[in-house]
Order: structure tokens, then sequence, then C-alpha cells
């Protein structure tokens, strides 16, 4: 018992020791600001942001700053005369003055560049000036620069015989972090062996696999482009992190600013000059290393100024000495930014010359670019205005991906080609009229140029049509946008299966039936039941193709009857064979909202609208190239566009023309082309043909109309061809009815008869679809 108490006595006695020798530690002083500089650093603490300075408020900032510069010149006496006394004694005490000193000048440098911040402009530019302030200022902090350093060469002295001390006493921290940073050092040797190999496997198998990479992947393999100077770049952040881990070598975080600067500059520098190697749109090797030379001298530059910079506010702050650096740095800058104009004169000019409508002001940079000094400003103006016309290109591109901006432009386009031809009528052209406006304008046939259209829509269907499965699909789009050419081309393409293309008649089912048997091989008059036995009993598989399939739908109730049975009877077949339907967009929303999902289609695919280009690409290749039928867009008034301006005038007018086409005809290219011959005339003493605006139907009875009439419209749309008597039964109105709406329609030109059955006319196609569509009677 005796034993335990001597034991616990021993241990409180030890505690009471640690205890004592712990309050001595912490009472020991440690170095701190002046209480003048603190009492400063806590009033400027206190005052708002500039934007909400009251007039007191500002008469405290200047008393403040008045007395940070007095408190600052005397700190710097003050701290010269310590430093000189801790070289000759060495002292502890000496030591903690330099210290304080050390600290009360940073405190009042921080406090002097937020009372910068917070002057006003006339003040801050005194003191950051080049006038008599400015100059005493810059004096005195290059003293207390000077005085800066001597600290930090006797703190580091200091740090490393400390350094040494510990390692006396226990060097297990020392190798420690020895150890991580060799570990950082291997792993760096590991991928500079490794890197290349790495980088080929990842660019083998995600982006020559891969044809459309996603972002990340594309991000990476920018990023393995400045790999090496990004492995340096960890590498030595790492290092230095672990190194200041040290007490001892804490100051050593400040190689930091270098290392960011300098790696990090030459990483940016790798990421541009690959990003202009890729997008550029040249090939010439004179322009690229123009390009590039231009790139290097900013990006050098600003690594530069960057450094400077930050080492003037690690050490000073925002003082008179970092102003001073800034406006030698801008001055800098003008000097390369008129070094790079000498650099791209000639391609600059080069580059005006090729535009033809040029700026009065433009013109006045042209004429001055050899006279000497002039020849600066005259580089800048140009180059100014290049940049704005390819950002002004690049806007509209980017804005052009969306239909209702191309529309939108189309249309201002058309009413300004439309005053512009209205205000100078030519009184020598005529329309050209009849088969003459074939031999300019050719039709289409079998040789015809195919326009590549609808990929999308044709790999969907290839992958029901073009397999072993059977299938039954449905093509939908508007009248004459190609249905019939793409059938053709699935028909085409097909290995596995012979092809039957049937143009369904206007009779229906019964005249369907007829044609299927023939081409299958069976009589005229073969029966459903005969035609199912032989598709099942066949060896042959079929890919049939029905066009025209809108004739066998009616919109009327039980108008579907015929559609049904013949889907009926192909799904029966119980062999591999495959069948598309072409129905008209139009007849296709009667037969979705009768049926819905009851149809049971295996894929619906929807054509849609033909874009500006491929319309132009059409109408190029219909365009007679026969010398003995030469077609001239000249004289056509047609306006600049901001995506117009790098074009000829003949150019400019063929484009703008093929714009307003198919704004009007709302992608549908056998609208283009119709309008496209409405708009050929001839010279009547030179028999030189010309193209020149169309005249569009108008017609505001048509919006006016009541609604059963344009539900005949409607009908007759859907039917494609329809007697009077199927109009009955479609709309429920008497024959009487039905005979005096026609009557009315034919009379203004809207239907045309073929023998006793209407349909609706070319020229009016577009505008009766219009109106319907805004009636909410039909989707186009």
């Amino acid at each position: 018992m005796s034993y335990t108490i001597r034991l616990l006595l021993v241990g409180i006695a030890f505690l009471a020791t640690y205890a004592h020798a712990q309050w001595d530690y912490d009472l020991a002083p440690t170095p701190s600001a002046s209480s003048v500089a603190s009492d400063i650093s806590h009033e400027v603490e206190q005052l708002p942001d500039p934007l909400f300075i009251t007039t007191s408020e500002a008469q405290k900032v200047e008393l403040l700053l008045n007395a940070a510069l007095h408190e600052q010149a005397k700190q710097r006496a003050i701290f010269d005369n310590q430093l000189k006394n801790y070289r000759v004694t060495g002292t502890e005490n000496a030591w903690f003055d330099v210290q304080s000193s050390y600290l009360t000048l940073s405190s009042l440098a921080q406090s002097k560049q937020r009372l910068l911040e917070l002057s006003d402009t006339a003040t801050r530019n005194r003191l950051t000036g080049f006038g008599p302030l400015g100059v005493t200022e810059f004096k005195g902090e290059l003293y207390q620069t000077k005085l800066n350093i001597q600290y930090l060469i006797h703190f580091q002295v200091r740090s490393f015989q400390a350094l040494f001390k510990d390692l006396l006493i226990s060097p297990v921290p020392v190798i420690w972090a020895g150890v991580k940073v060799m570990f950082i050092y291997l792993t760096l040797i590991w991928w500079l062996a490794n890197n290349s190999r790495i980088i080929q496997s990842f660019k083998s198998s995600s982006l020559e696999s891969n044809s459309n990479p996603p972002i990340w992947v594309r991000s990476l393999w920018y990023l393995s482009r400045a790999n090496i100077a990004l492995a340096w770049l960890i590498t030595i952040t790492l290092s230095l992190r672990v190194l200041a881990e040290i007490a001892s070598l804490q100051h050593l975080i400040i190689l930091e600013i270098f290392t960011w600067w300098i790696l990090g500059g030459a990483i940016t520098i790798s990421f541009i000059l690959e990003f202009t190697y890729h997008n550029s749109r040249t090939s010439n090797p004179m322009l690229t290393a123009l390009r590039l030379s231009t790139i290097r001298r900013y990006v050098w530059s600003i690594i530069f100024a960057g450094v400077i910079l930050q080492i003037s506010i690690r050490t000073l702050g925002k003082g008179t000495i970092y102003y001073w650096i800034h406006s030698a740095l801008l001055l800098w800058f003008v000097l390369v930014t008129i070094s790079a104009l000498y650099m791209w004169r000639e391609t600059v000019f080069e580059r005006v010359k090729q535009i033809a409508e040029r700026p009065v002001w433009i013109q006045w940079a042209q004429a001055k670019k050899e006279t000497f000094l002039v020849n600066i400003v005259a580089t800048a103006l140009a180059s100014i205005w290049l940049l704005l016309q390819l950002i002004q290109h690049k806007v509209i591109a980017a804005l052009s991906h969306f239909q209702f901006f191309r529309q939108a432009l189309a249309y201002l386009f058309r009413v300004e080609v439309a005053k512009q031809t209205n205000s100078d009528l030519n009184n020598q052209l005529v329309r050209l009229r009849g088969d003459a406006v074939f031999n300019y304008v050719l039709p289409g046939s079998s040789d015809s140029q195919l326009i590549d259209y609808a990929n999308e829509e044709i790999k969907q269907l290839s992958k029901y049509l073009l397999t072993d499965s059977p299938a039954v699909c449905v093509v939908t789009g508007e009248r004459g946008v190609g249905t019939t050419t793409l059938l053709r081309s699935l028909l085409n393409r097909v290995k596995n299966a012979e092809p039957i293309y049937l143009n369904c008649p206007y009779a229906g089912y019964s005249a369907l039936l007829t044609h299927l048997a023939v081409s299958i091989g069976l009589d005229e008059d073969a029966s459903d039941t005969q035609v199912l036995a032989h598709l099942r009993k066949s060896d042959s598989t079929f890919l049939i193709a029905i066009d025209n399939s809108q004739r066998l739908v009616r919109p009327m109730v039980g108008g579907l009857s015929d559609l049904i049975r013949i889907t009926n009877l192909l799904r029966r077949s119980r062999k591999n064979h495959r069948v598309v339907f072409a129905i008209e967009k139009a007849s296709w929303r009667f037969v979705d909202r009768a049926r819905g999902e009851r149809l049971l289609f295996d894929l619906v695919s929807f054509l849609p609208p033909w874009s500006e280009r491929q319309i132009g690409q059409l109408l190029d290749t219909r365009i007679n190239q026969d010398d003995q039928y030469p077609l001239s867009f000249e004289g056509l008034s047609v306006p600049k566009q901001w995506d117009q301006e790098d074009s000829t005038e003949e150019q400019r007018a063929k484009k703008g023309f093929y714009r307003i086409l198919w704004h009007y005809s709302d992608g549908n290219p056998t609208v283009a082309l119709r309008f496209f011959r409405f708009s050929l005339h001839r010279d009547k003493e030179t028999e030189q043909v010309y193209v020149r605006l169309f005249s569009t139907p108008e017609s505001q009875e048509l919006e006016k109309m009541p609604k059963p009439m344009l539900a005949v419209l409607r009908s007759i749309l859907q039917l494609e061809i329809a007697s009077p008597d199927i109009l009955s039964e479609c709309t429920q109105l008497t024959i009487a009815e039905i005979t005096g709406i026609l009557r009315y329609f034919q009379s203004r030109g809207y239907i045309e008869w073929s023998e006793d059955k209407a349909k609706i006319s070319d020229h009016w196609f577009r505008h009766i679809t219009n109106v319907l569509d805004r009636q909410h009677l039909l989707v186009k």
C-alpha cells in the first residue's frame, strides 16, 4: 500500500512539473504588430465598401491614410536599426524586436492597400503616380523591400539552424517528409516512362473506336497533350506542400507562385496551340506559324506579368511599386501588340482586300497601310473590323442551327427582296410558261442526282426492313417531301428479299390486291385467300413497299377498313415478309387518332422537312447545265445578309433566292421546284431567261372562310383526289352543299378537276396547308 502511495505521489509531482513547464512555455512572449498598427488595422476593418462610404467616412479614410504613411516611415527606420542591432548582438531579444517590426510593417502595408482602395482617385493617383509624392513613396517601399529581403535571409538562416537542432533531437519528421517526397518523385519517374503507352492505349480504346466521343473523353485527350508539364506541376506542388509542413521550411511555399505561373503558362500554351491547330480553317503553314508565334508572345508576357505582380502583392501589398509595375507591364503589352500588328499587317490587309464591300473607315485604313506610324492604327482598325466580322458570322452560324431563327431570317429576307423588286420592275421580262420551263429547270427522273436526306429515318427503317425478321412499318411525310424516292432507295438496298414496289391505286383495296397478286406471280383475279396462301407457301421472302397508301384511308367513320384489311392480310402471311406503307401526313393524323396503337405497326417514321442546304443542293442539280439553256440570276434584287458577305453578287443572289424558296415551301422540295420554275422570266429582246421573285398566292377569304368549307378543303387534301359523293360522306354535308362549295373553290383556283374528281391546285397547295394548319384543322 505504501508503495502505491509513493508511486502516486511521484506521478502527481511529474504532472505538476510538466504543467509548470507548459505554463512557462505558454507565457513565452510571441512577436506581434505594434499597438499603433493594430489600432489602424482595426479602424480600417470598420470602414464599409467604397460604394457606401459617406463624406465623414471619406475624411476618416484620409486621416487614417496619413497616419499609416507616417507610421510606415517611422517603423522603417526602427526596423533598419533593429536589423543592425541583431547582426551585431545576435540575441533572442534582438530577433524578437526584428520580428515585431516586420509584422508591424506588414500590417501597415495591408492597411495602406485597403485605404488606397477606399480613397478618391486624385489621392490614389498622387500616391501611386509618377509625381513627387509617388516617387517619395516608391523610394520608401523600395527601402522597405531591401529590409524585408535582409529579414528573410536571417529568418531562413535561423530556420536551417533550428532544423539542424531538430534533426539531432528527432530526425523522424524530416525522414518521413523525405520518404513522401521520394514516393512522389518515383511516381513521376514511372509516369514519364509509361505516359506514351498509356496515352496511346487511351486513344485507341476511347477515341479511334468512337466517332463521337463524350466530352470528358475529349477533355482527357486535350489534357494528355500537356501531360509532362502537368506531371511536373503536380509533383512540385505536392513536394512543396510536404516540405512546408516542416516549420523550418515553411517559406518554401512561396515557390508555388513560380511553379504555377511558369508551368501553368506552359500548359496553357500547349492547350491553346492544340486547340488552334485542330480548329484552324487554313492549311497555310506561314499563317499557322504566325498565329502560334502571336499566342506564345502574349501568353509568356502574361506569365511574366503574373509572377512579378504576385510577388509584389506578397511582399508589400498593392502599393506604389505595384502600380508602377502595373503601368510598366501595360506599356509592355502595348509594345507587344504593336509588334503583333506589324507581323499581321500584310495578312490583315490581304483579308480585307478579299471582301468586296468595306466601310469608309476601312477604305481609309487600307489607303494608309504603308504610311509610317499611321499604319499601326490602320492595321488595328482593320483587325478589329475583321474580328467583328468573324464573331458576327460565328453567331449567325450558331443561331442558324435553330429552325425558328432561320425561318425568321428568311422571312425578313423575302420581305426586303419583295420591296426592292416592286420598286424596280423590268417591263422587258415576261414569265416563261408551259413546258419551256422544264428546259431550264429539269424534271425529276431515275437519273436525277439523289440528295442526302433522312439518313436517321432510313437507318431506323433498315433495322426492321433489311433484316430477316417480319415487320410492318409506316413512313409518313408531307406530300412531295420525297417518300417515293426513299421507298425505292430501301428496295435497292435489300439483299435478303425480293423487292416489290406498289403504287396504291385510287380505287382502293380491290385494285391494290390485283397489283399485289400480279407482283407475286398470281393472276389478276386472285382472291385474298389465294394471295395469303401464296405468301405463306412462297420460298421467296418479299419486301413490299406500298406507296400512296393514303388512298386506302377515308376521313370518315369506317374509313380505315381498306387499310386494316391489307395490314391484316400481310400480317397473317407467317413468313419473313416485310411491308412498308407510305402514308401522307395529313391522312396519317386521321389514322393515328382513329386507331391509335391498335394498328400495331412495328415502326412509324416521320420524314422531316428539308433543310435550306438540301433544298439548295436539289435546285442546283435540277438547273440545266446545257449552254443552250442558260439561266441567269443577274439583276435579282437581293439584299446582303450577315452570312453571305464573302459571296459574289451571283452567288449571293442564288443563295438568297434559294433561302426564299426554302422558307416559302416550308422545306417541301416539290413546292420549291414548282415556284422556282414559276420564277423564270424571259427577256423579250435577248431571249435570255432570268430568275425573278415569284408571286405567292394570297387570299384573305381563306382565313375568314367558315369551318365547314375549310373541312371540305381538308378532306380533299387527305383524299388526294375526291368525288362529290365521297366528300359528302366525309363531311356530312349534302351533295348540293358540296357542289356549291366546289364551284366556289374552282372559281378562285383552289382546286382542279380530274374527270369528275377534285384535287388541290398545286399553285395553292402551300397556302391552303398553311391556313389549315393555323386553323388547327391540319398538321403539316
